[in-house]
């Protein structure tokens, strides 16, 4: 299964986007990254 997430960095996106990698499943994530701190929710990515 494949997954597009847009507004992938905001506080809903990231938690999906990382759920969805739990579960195997290939994924795009889309976002402007225009909101301050918006890439605060992004530290799970560092773990894989």
């Amino acid at each position: 299964m494949k997954l597009l997430i847009t507004g992938g960095c905001g506080f809903l996106g990231s938690n999906l986007a990382s759920f969805a990698l739990s579960q195997g499943i290939d994924l795009i994530v889309f976002d402007n990254l225009s909101r301050k701190g918006a890439t605060d929710n992004l530290h799970w990515l560092s773990s894989l």
